[in-house]
C-alpha cells in the first residue's frame, strides 16, 4: 500500500469543511430569531386632549417598540397596573407619536404628565383607537354640570401668578399655570 500525502490531507480537508459548514447551519438555525421592523413611525395629529390615556396593565413600556431588538424596559405590567387603579390626575399619559410594525402591531410613544416617563407601549392592531395596554380617558367631563353651569361667565377674582405654585425644573422656576397651558396644548410634545 503507498500512502499518498496529498490525497490524504485533501479528503481531511474536504471533511473538515463539510463538517464546520454543517455546525454554522445549524448554529444559525438555533439563533434565528427575528425581530419586528418598524414600518412607519409618524407624530400624532389628533387634538392633544383626545389622546390622553391610562393603561390596563396588560403590557409594559419599552426604549423602543416591544419586540424591537433592544428594547429596554420602562416601567413593568406591574407598575402600569399600580397606575392603571389610580385616581391621581398625575398617573396619567399622553401619547404623542404612533409607530406599526412589520407584523402589523400598533405602539405609541407616552409620555406621563410630569414627564418622569417617556417610551413606548403596545397599542393593539389598530390605530383608529387605543388598545392593546392602553385605554382613552377624558380630564374633564361635562356631564355632572348643570345648565347653568356651562352657559355662565366664570371670572378670575385675582388674576395673575403670585399665589400659583411654584415648580422647579432644573433651575428654572415655572409656575404650574404655565405648565397646565402648555401641556393642555402640546408645547412640551
Amino acid at each position: 500500500m503507498r500512502f499518498d500525502l496529498k490525497k490524504s490531507l485533501f479528503i481531511s480537508m474536504a471533511a473538515l469543511g463539510l463538517f464546520a459548514a454543517t455546525a454554522t447551519i445549524n448554529a444559525n438555525q438555533a439563533d434565528a430569531k427575528t425581530y419586528a421592523r418598524v414600518t412607519s413611525n409618524s407624530k400624532m395629529s389628533s387634538d392633544p386632549t383626545t389622546r390622553n390615556i391610562s393603561f390596563t396593565g396588560g403590557n409594559a413600556i419599552y426604549t423602543k417598540a416591544g419586540t424591537l431588538r433592544g428594547a429596554r424596559l420602562v416601567a413593568s405590567t406591574a407598575t402600569l397596573s399600580t397606575l392603571a387603579n389610580s385616581n391621581s390626575s398625575s398617573d396619567n399619559f399622553r401619547a404623542y407619536r404612533v409607530a406599526t410594525t412589520n407584523r402589523g402591531s400598533v405602539y405609541y410613544k407616552v409620555v406621563s404628565f410630569d414627564q418622569q416617563t417617556r417610551g413606548w407601549i403596545y397599542g393593539g392592531k389598530s390605530t383608529a383607537n387605543f388598545g392593546g395596554g392602553t385605554k382613552q380617558f377624558t380630564t374633564f367631563s361635562t356631564n355632572n354640570l348643570s345648565d347653568a353651569q356651562q352657559n355662565s361667565l366664570y371670572k378670575i377674582a385675582s388674576p395673575g401668578i403670585a399665589n400659583a405654585p411654584i415648580l422647579k425644573f432644573g433651575t428654572k422656576i415655572i409656575r404650574f399655570c404655565v405648565i397646565m397651558i402648555k401641556i393642555r396644548i402640546g408645547v412640551f410634545l
